[in-house]
């Protein structure tokens, strides 16, 4: 009977031995193949992160005072005022596209930022989005916006899954907290998304649920508690911005901000961009290149896109110096049509050229 359980007794041995020798043999093949696929991607990002394009001239002559915010004085001001002091207040910026929307909330900020009075710190941030891609999934696994949990049911082997631990992913209104969130599009956001926006300026915090959150949890990570019973900081300056007219953006929004208006740029101020542009980037233009674009450019995007494209026609041909014809081919190419500046200012008012009919 002995000799039956000592021969048992090394079966399970030897079975229990061959399965923990299989596991391990699996286990290191498991982390082989994982190392060689970790070190060939570590070594195609490397790889990636050395290679750099030149800077395109639109991000080369970026405004970086308000003093090269150019056409938009009034907006300028109206948006000093509504973020400086001790109680900076949420903005929509109406206006068309390539005014200077983005770049003159980005240059206030910096310049608020010295005042003594002003609650954002040295290093607020100033965190820009587009509403028009900022979706979340029906079942709220991702939201870019607002901020959504990974469940453990969808983290696999880690150590949060394994564990029962619901992770908290920070969205945009968390990364800009103590700064500025700008939102470009606003009137593109989502109703579903809209409403959480209202409420987290409202709570100045993210309130995240998940079903699987228990605060027994002994393996529960203090911080992790710490978001699921507080939220996450949210306090931030909300800057929507839009092309649209103020009558498609809600009610909501735009109750909880003040509304300022960035006007379309006028032809003289766009030959003024040209010229700017090409001064900063060490372009030479033939006498008329500048006015020939500022007939056609509609905003300062279009007048730096068009003067780099003729630039590079230029040095394609080997001359130094951007000529009428460089211009009006690029023009004619891309089909800009001609400015209408149909409105002119006469005592403080804009007039629309349009309906003033002539007299008899």
């Amino acid at each position: 009977m002995g000799s039956f359980t000592a021969v048992i007794q090394l079966v399970v041995t030897v079975i229990a031995g061959m399965y923990f020798f299989t596991r391990l043999k699996t286990e290191n093949e498991y982390e082989r193949q994982f190392k060689s696929e970790y070190k060939a991607d570590a070594e195609q990002l490397n790889k990636m992160r050395h290679i750099h394009l030149s800077e395109p001239m639109t991000e080369m002559v970026r405004p970086t005072s308000t003093d090269e915010v150019l056409g938009q004085e009034d907006g300028i001001r109206a948006l000093r005022a509504a973020l400086w002091g001790k109680n900076p207040q949420h903005v929509i910026i109406y206006g068309p596209p390539g005014v200077g929307k983005t770049a003159a909330a980005r240059v206030i900020l910096e310049e608020v930022k010295k005042s003594p009075m002003t609650p954002f710190m040295k290093d607020a941030p100033f965190i820009e989005a587009d509403a028009s891609i900022m979706r979340c999934d029906e079942r709220g696994f991702t939201d870019p916006l607002i901020g959504s949990v990974h469940d453990p049911i969808y983290q696999g082997s880690g150590s949060f899954g394994q564990n029962g631990i619901p992770q908290p992913m920070p969205g945009a209104v968390t990364r800009a907290h103590g700064g500025v969130l700008f939102l470009d599009e606003i009137g593109e956001l989502p109703n579903e998304q809209l409403n959480k926006l209202l409420k987290v300026l409202e709570d100045r915090r993210v309130l995240l649920e998940s079903s699987y959150y228990r605060s027994s949890n002994k393996k529960m990570p203090t911080y992790i508690r710490d978001i699921f019973e507080n939220g996450l900081p949210a306090d931030f300056r909300l800057i929507g911005a839009t092309t649209a007219p103020p009558d498609k953006i809600p009610e909501a929004v735009r109750s909880r901000c003040v509304e300022i208006y960035f006007k379309a740029l006028a032809r003289s101020e766009v030959v003024r961009i040209v010229y700017e542009a090409s001064i900063r980037c060490g372009i030479a233009l033939e006498n008329g290149v500048k006015e020939c674009i500022g007939d056609y450019a509609q905003n300062g995007r279009d007048a730096v896109k068009i003067l780099q494209s003729a630039s590079n026609v230029a040095k394609m041909e080997g001359r130094r110096t951007v000529t009428l014809e460089d211009a009006r081919w690029i023009i004619e190419m891309s089909r800009y049509e001609k400015r209408r500046d149909d409105y002119l200012k006469d005592g403080g008012k804009i007039i629309d050229i349009s309906i003033i009919k002539p007299q008899n």
